[in-house]
Protein backbone atom coordinates (compact mmCIF):
# COMPACT_ATOMS: atom_id res chain seq x y z
CA UNK A 1 0.00 0.00 0.00
CA UNK A 2 1.59 3.58 -1.12
CA UNK A 3 2.09 6.33 1.78
CA UNK A 4 -0.74 8.57 2.25
CA UNK A 5 1.47 12.24 0.95
CA UNK A 6 0.45 14.96 3.41
CA UNK A 7 2.73 17.34 2.56
CA UNK A 8 1.17 21.16 2.65
CA UNK A 9 -1.68 19.83 4.06
CA UNK A 10 -4.08 19.90 6.81
CA UNK A 11 -6.89 19.03 8.84
CA UNK A 12 -8.89 21.21 12.33
CA UNK A 13 -11.33 19.42 14.29
CA UNK A 14 -13.32 20.86 17.17
CA UNK A 15 -11.40 20.55 20.72
CA UNK A 16 -11.79 17.10 22.67
CA UNK A 17 -14.58 17.47 25.12
CA UNK A 18 -11.13 17.27 27.64
CA UNK A 19 -9.86 20.60 26.44
CA UNK A 20 -10.46 23.98 26.92
CA UNK A 21 -8.88 27.20 26.13
CA UNK A 22 -7.78 29.22 29.49
CA UNK A 23 -5.52 31.83 28.33
CA UNK A 24 -3.72 34.23 25.74
CA UNK A 25 -0.97 36.42 25.89
CA UNK A 26 2.43 36.75 25.06
CA UNK A 27 5.72 35.15 26.14
CA UNK A 28 9.58 36.89 25.40
CA UNK A 29 11.85 33.93 24.13
CA UNK A 30 15.50 35.75 23.99
CA UNK A 31 14.15 38.75 22.84
CA UNK A 32 11.56 37.55 20.78
CA UNK A 33 7.86 38.43 21.14
CA UNK A 34 5.45 34.99 20.75
CA UNK A 35 1.75 35.12 20.72
CA UNK A 36 0.60 31.64 22.78
CA UNK A 37 -2.32 30.15 23.99
CA UNK A 38 -2.70 28.04 27.03
CA UNK A 39 -5.15 24.98 26.63
CA UNK A 40 -6.23 23.19 29.81
CA UNK A 41 -5.93 19.02 29.14
CA UNK A 42 -6.78 15.84 31.09
CA UNK A 43 -4.13 13.03 29.98
CA UNK A 44 -5.99 9.16 29.61
CA UNK A 45 -4.37 8.99 33.56
CA UNK A 46 -6.05 11.70 34.32
CA UNK A 47 -3.39 14.11 34.90
CA UNK A 48 -4.35 17.63 34.48
CA UNK A 49 -1.92 19.55 31.85
CA UNK A 50 -1.35 23.11 29.92
CA UNK A 51 -0.61 22.95 26.41
CA UNK A 52 1.23 25.88 25.42
CA UNK A 53 0.65 26.83 21.56
CA UNK A 54 2.33 29.37 19.22
CA UNK A 55 0.78 31.50 17.08
CA UNK A 56 2.13 30.59 13.48
CA UNK A 57 -0.33 31.81 11.15
CA UNK A 58 -3.55 33.85 10.87
CA UNK A 59 -6.68 33.26 8.44
CA UNK A 60 -9.12 36.05 7.12
CA UNK A 61 -12.72 35.54 5.35
CA UNK A 62 -11.74 35.07 1.89
CA UNK A 63 -14.08 36.77 -0.96
CA UNK A 64 -14.71 34.16 -2.76
CA UNK A 65 -15.94 36.59 -5.66
CA UNK A 66 -18.88 33.90 -6.68
CA UNK A 67 -16.36 30.74 -6.83
CA UNK A 68 -17.60 28.12 -4.52
CA UNK A 69 -14.26 26.19 -4.82
CA UNK A 70 -12.76 28.99 -3.71
CA UNK A 71 -11.40 28.50 0.03
CA UNK A 72 -13.25 30.45 2.45
CA UNK A 73 -10.22 31.75 4.25
CA UNK A 74 -6.35 32.66 3.65
CA UNK A 75 -3.74 34.05 4.84
CA UNK A 76 -0.16 34.25 6.24
CA UNK A 77 1.58 31.23 7.42
CA UNK A 78 4.86 30.59 8.44
CA UNK A 79 6.14 33.22 6.21
CA UNK A 80 4.27 30.81 3.16
CA UNK A 81 0.20 30.92 3.09
CA UNK A 82 -2.32 29.05 3.93
CA UNK A 83 -5.75 28.49 2.34
CA UNK A 84 -8.64 26.77 4.34
CA UNK A 85 -12.00 25.39 3.16
CA UNK A 86 -14.95 25.09 5.98
CA UNK A 87 -16.58 21.16 5.89
CA UNK A 88 -18.99 19.18 8.00
CA UNK A 89 -18.97 14.91 7.91
CA UNK A 90 -21.52 13.37 9.96
CA UNK A 91 -23.11 16.54 11.48
CA UNK A 92 -19.40 17.79 12.70
CA UNK A 93 -18.01 20.99 11.47
CA UNK A 94 -14.27 20.46 10.39
CA UNK A 95 -11.56 22.31 8.37
CA UNK A 96 -9.19 21.28 5.76
CA UNK A 97 -6.11 23.11 4.53
CA UNK A 98 -3.65 23.62 2.02
CA UNK A 99 0.04 25.76 2.60
CA UNK A 100 1.65 27.28 -0.12
CA UNK A 101 4.71 29.58 -1.03
CA UNK A 102 3.56 33.34 -1.19
CA UNK A 103 2.94 34.56 -4.47
CA UNK A 104 5.61 37.17 -5.20
CA UNK A 105 4.39 40.41 -6.50
CA UNK A 106 5.95 42.34 -9.33
CA UNK A 107 8.24 45.38 -8.12
CA UNK A 108 7.86 46.78 -11.22
CA UNK A 109 5.03 47.20 -13.70
CA UNK A 110 5.64 47.08 -16.77
CA UNK A 111 5.20 50.87 -17.79
CA UNK A 112 7.41 51.73 -15.53
CA UNK A 113 11.55 52.41 -15.82
CA UNK A 114 14.07 51.11 -13.62
CA UNK A 115 15.33 53.06 -11.02
CA UNK A 116 19.08 54.17 -13.28
CA UNK A 117 16.37 55.39 -15.82
CA UNK A 118 15.09 57.84 -14.57
CA UNK A 119 15.94 61.40 -16.07
CA UNK A 120 16.05 63.00 -12.60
Amino acid sequence: MADYDNTDKGAAFRPFETQSLILQGKVDSNGNEIKTVLVKDITRDGKVLIEVYEKIGVLFENDKRGNENAPDYTGPFQHRRIAAWKRVKDGKPYMTFAVSDAQQKESQTSNSLPDDDIPF
